[in-house]
């Protein structure tokens, strides 16, 4: 796995969430959990997350429907962006501000080799993350379970204005907008 030279730790991941997803996620991100832990890397915008929380949480809005239909999260984004791992098919994005999902890689290396190489270009295009440096200069940085939710929405006609990012609980965030915009199917 590439070395992640800014993350932050919030707490370590536990023994238990290790052993329940071994085997289940690609050793990558077995690896990140024993290596970093919890916490945030990518100027902030990446939170290395507790699957066993936000499968509890969201699991049910994840939207896989091709393949084995099996969308594990490990991280979110201070957008409230899920990245899951989708065995047979790599690392996806569900961006649900933007109402869509993408590849990102094959595996997490490959995500984090592009963050190396490209930083805030590659954020920019695979993940629309410039209004986050925004709304961090403009309200402050996100506690760990937070990310920043357009208000209104976007997909209700809200603006895709700095000003209208408000600091919300991750999981809360990401239901509200599934609740109003639907799940994003992929």
């Amino acid at each position: 796995m590439e070395h992640i030279a800014d993350i932050v730790q919030h707490e370590a991941a536990s023994a238990d969430t290790i052993a329940r997803y071994r085997g289940r996620v690609h050793d990558e991100v077995i690896e990140l959990w024993e290596t970093y832990g919890l916490g945030t890397f990518g100027s902030g915008f990446f939170r290395v997350i507790d699957p066993v929380a936000y499968e509890r949480g969201i699991g049910d809005v994840l939207g896989r429907v091709t393949g084995q239909r099996i969308s594990i999260p490990f991280m979110v984004t201070g957008l409230a962006d899920v990245v899951t791992w989708e065995p047979g098919i790599g690392v996806s994005a569900i961006l649900y501000r933007n109402g869509s999902a993408s590849g990102v890689g094959a595996d997490l290396d490959t995500l984090l080799g592009m963050l190396a190489l490209d930083g805030e270009d590659y954020l920019s295009e695979e993940f629309d993350w410039d209004m986050f440096p925004k709304a961090v200069a403009a309200h402050g940085p996100l506690a760990f379970d937070e990310s920043f939710t357009y208000v209104p929405l976007l997909s209700l006609g809200g603006p895709k204005q700095v000003e209208h990012l408000k600091p919300r609980t991750t999981i809360e965030a990401i239901r509200t907008m599934v609740e109003f915009q639907g799940v994003i199917e992929h």
